[in-house]
């Protein structure tokens, strides 16, 4: 069990989330997100009053910049803990962390 790089892992999170968010913000800007939403809602047994409002340059900035923030974040910290977890784990095995 390695340990994962908080950095890496924060800008893959970040990177990821944002081109999900972007992709949205996409079909938010051709017109048919409505279209979309309404899909996926009945997929999921789900009927809602759900309306996409048209598309604002600013939104859709601070959407994925706060999709970046809060990806790096959850990455950095989800190998943090994947890290901490490991070393815990490793402490009753032969060769374990920390044994000089």
């Amino acid at each position: 069990m390695g340990n994962v790089d908080p950095n890496r892992l924060g800008i893959v999170a970040a990177v990821l989330l944002t081109a999900w968010h972007g992709v949205w913000m996409a079909l938010v800007a051709a017109g048919v997100a409505q279209r979309v939403a309404d899909f996926v809602l009945r997929l999921h047994a789900m009927k809602s009053d759900v309306v996409v409002e048209p598309f604002d340059p600013g939104s859709a900035a601070l959407l994925l910049l706060a999709t970046a923030v809060l990806g790096y974040v959850g990455g950095a910290a989800a190998a943090l803990l994947w890290n901490c977890l490991g070393a815990v784990c490793m402490r009753g095995r032969s060769g374990a962390v920390g044994r000089a």
